[in-house]
């Protein structure tokens, strides 16, 4: 007879491999990384540049962005129908990743049009031609979308507490950009971008799938004369504590919700405190039954979900807690994130949520690595983070190892009140001075 009062006993915790690609350095500098897949006859390309949105200069946020989008618009003299064509002819899946840390090429075909993707490849980042007229089309698109976006309280949100956590260092540069920055770009600032960081030099190849015999020799046969030196791409500067501080009001009068953020600087993808951090997360906010799921969903019905967030980069990225509430309750719910932010410093996890996060973030991991196309992501973040070849397979047991002692550690260390910044979009004539009896309050027009 099934026993449905309890639920069933976990099974064996699954194991992952080391990834264990084949390493080449061709002539020119470009790395190319190889890893058979055999299972399915496809193949998956991936370009990781290091320059992403935070190597945009000063005043060009953005830049990094619209290099990406105008790759396949033009390039080794064929216009951007014509290139379409050759996309949808080739029957090859593109797209270009643009980070902070790192812009990646993605391409998915069949291993039997192995050449004529890395025709393509070849044509797009070597030989891209930005024709004037694209540009000026792309930006303007790029504008189009940046002014729907400020009418979002969750976009406003986001790009905001960029700002507010890191000022103008890389990380607050947005990746879209801002109408200031993306209006003043122009096609020598994209082509100068795109020489200063797309090289050989500084790129790495990854290809996982059914490899054609002479993978290497075919794509050095394409990519031979791309050339350039590896630009100086150091991490960003990394931060203790944000830029602001406090709690800061954007005001969208009417407004019927209130987007809240509350955010601050976490640590950097690699770090020692990396397993700690991610059982902290899970507990806090990372999983549908964490602390601020079950208290501001569950408990008081105030919110669809209340979710935490790391953001692991080169250098310390943010970590946030947010949630969408009714305006009436604004005010109750920052004080309850607060509440349990300073809860997960003042006391160590229980026995059960211990259990759950370790098992929520290990077990699901080797459905991470099923398909040629994510372990070709995985190579990835391992080229872009520097991280060992045995990253994933010791990631299971460092996070078993995780105390709760060192969970309460990792949370007195990011999750300390005095280097936070609350964020709050919603109507301020209505939650300005609720938010008041709470502390001092900056209230900012809505952009």
């Amino acid at each position: 007879m099934i026993d449905r009062e309890s639920p069933p006993a976990a099974g064996t915790q699954p194991v992952v491999r080391p990834l264990s690609p084949a390493k080449e350095r061709l002539d020119n500098g470009l790395d190319v990384v190889t890893l058979r897949h055999d299972s399915v006859p496809e193949l998956c390309l991936r370009l990781v540049i290091p320059g992403g949105a935070a190597a945009a200069p000063v005043g060009r946020a953005g830049i990094a962005s619209l290099v990406g989008r105008l790759l396949p618009e033009g390039a080794a003299g064929k216009g951007s129908r014509e290139m379409a064509a050759w996309i949808d002819g080739v029957g090859v899946a593109f797209g270009v990743d643009v980070g902070y840390d790192s812009t990646v090429v993605r391409m998915h075909s069949l291993s039997e049009l192995t050449g004529e993707a890395l025709d393509l490849l070849a044509a797009v980042v070597a030989s891209p031609d930005f024709p004037a007229q694209e540009v000026e089309r792309i930006r303007g698109e790029r504008l189009d979308l940046i002014r729907r976006q400020r009418d979002e309280p969750d976009h406003v949100s986001s790009d905001l507490l960029a700002e507010l956590l890191y000022g103008d260092i890389p990380y607050g540069r947005l990746p879209g950009g801002r109408l200031e920055t993306v209006g003043g770009l122009d096609r020598a600032d994209i082509t100068g971008f795109h020489a200063d960081h797309f090289s050989p030099g500084a790129a790495s190849l990854v290809a996982v799938g059914a490899l054609a015999d002479g993978f290497v020799e075919m794509v050095d046969a394409r990519l031979a004369a791309w050339s350039g030196e590896a630009p100086d791409v150091a991490a960003p500067d990394s931060l203790r504590a944000p830029a602001t501080t406090g709690t800061v009001l954007v005001d969208r009068p009417d407004s019927q919700q209130s987007v809240i953020r509350i955010g601050g600087i976490g640590l950097a993808r690699g770090t020692a405190d990396e397993p700690g951090a991610r059982m902290m997360n899970a507990i806090l906010g990372g999983l549908f039954n964490s602390r601020l799921n079950l208290n501001l969903r569950e408990d008081k019905g105030w919110t669809y979900g209340a979710r935490s967030g790391l953001d692991l980069r080169r250098s310390a990225g943010p970590i946030t807690m947010k949630a969408s509430v009714e305006t009436r309750v604004t005010a109750d719910a920052v004080s309850e994130m607060n509440r349990e932010i300073e809860r997960m410093s003042g006391s160590i996890p229980s026995d059960d949520e211990m259990k759950t996060a370790v098992g929520a973030l290990t077990r699901s991991l080797p459905l991470r690595f099923e398909t040629s196309s994510q372990v070709a992501g995985k190579l990835v973040e391992q080229i872009v983070y520097d991280l060992s070849d045995d990253y994933w397979s010791r990631y299971v047991e460092e996070l078993e190892a995780v105390t709760p002692a060192d969970v309460r550690t990792a949370s007195r260390r990011y999750l300390e009140t005095g280097r936070l910044v609350t964020l709050v979009v919603g109507d301020a004539s209505v939650v300005g001075p609720e938010l008041e009896k709470l502390g001092p309050v900056e209230v900012r027009p809505a952009p």
